[in-house]
């Protein structure tokens, strides 16, 4: 297949496809199909891309997409070696731009609209670059900022999440007296714990440290967390000094 003329035969014009596209017009399809989960056309951009030469083009936007536009959530991690595995195949065992190669890419395509959109990665880091400075500075000033970060400033030991965070891994947490006994209490809960989890934990808190940790402090350290409460602790439990 000539990538060197369009679909009349004719010489093809810089950045054009062979259909009469602007391979920018069409890269931008291939995004805004997958975001939308329309697989058909997202798989005919990067047709269209690969059989006019622009291979490079399709794949580029492929990974791009996938890290903007797919949230690849733990069910869907497997999308990362996928995707790249469909590229080597495209562009070390075919040509890139004809037959299996073009294949690969569609089947690239297909996947990324398949899975669940989510356009989060940029605004969130777009918006943090956006307030970096203003809120330096009001805080320089003593002021509070009109748009702060998610997490309280350090010197304020990063407010309410203080408690968890600075634990007797860090620092802060050493100065206040948090120990192993406070870690295991409250730091090293998480969202889901399976049963060895719960089972060894419990062992350790029984058995292995050096503190007399009542059946209450046990049954919350091993205890997952609420899920619409995953910051709650109980310093009547996991108090800071044993």
């Amino acid at each position: 297949m000539s990538n060197d003329t369009n679909d009349l035969g004719k010489p093809l014009d810089n950045n054009m496809t062979k259909g009469g596209f602007s391979r920018y017009t069409i890269a931008s399809l291939l995004q805004k199909g997958v975001r939308r989960g329309d697989r058909e056309r997202a798989m005919w951009a990067v047709f269209e891309l690969c059989r006019s030469g622009y291979s490079w083009n399709a794949w580029d936007r492929l990974q791009v997409t996938m890290i903007e536009d797919n949230r690849l959530s733990i069910t869907e991690a497997d999308l990362l070696p996928a995707i790249e595995r469909l590229r080597q195949l495209a562009t070390k065992k075919w040509d890139p731009d004809e037959g299996m190669g073009i294949a690969c890419a569609m089947r690239a395509a297909s996947l990324l609209a398949e899975a669940e959109s989510g356009r989060e990665l940029l605004p969130m880091k777009n918006s943090w670059l956006e307030i970096a400075e203003d809120r330096m500075e009001a805080l320089r000033r003593g002021e509070q900022p009109e748009h702060d970060f998610p997490v309280p400033p350090e010197d304020k030991n990063l407010g309410e999440l203080d408690y968890i965070v600075n634990d007797t891994h860090t620092a802060t947490g050493s100065r206040a007296g948090r120990n192993i006994a406070h870690y295991l209490i409250e730091s090293s809960r998480t969202t889901n714990q399976s049963e060895l989890g719960q089972q060894y934990q419990r062992l350790i808190m029984e058995h292995e440290i050096s503190y007399d940790l009542t059946d209450e402090q046990i049954e919350h350290g091993t205890t997952p967390v609420s899920e619409d409460e995953p910051w709650e602790y109980d310093r009547e439990i996991g108090f800071p000094r044993h």
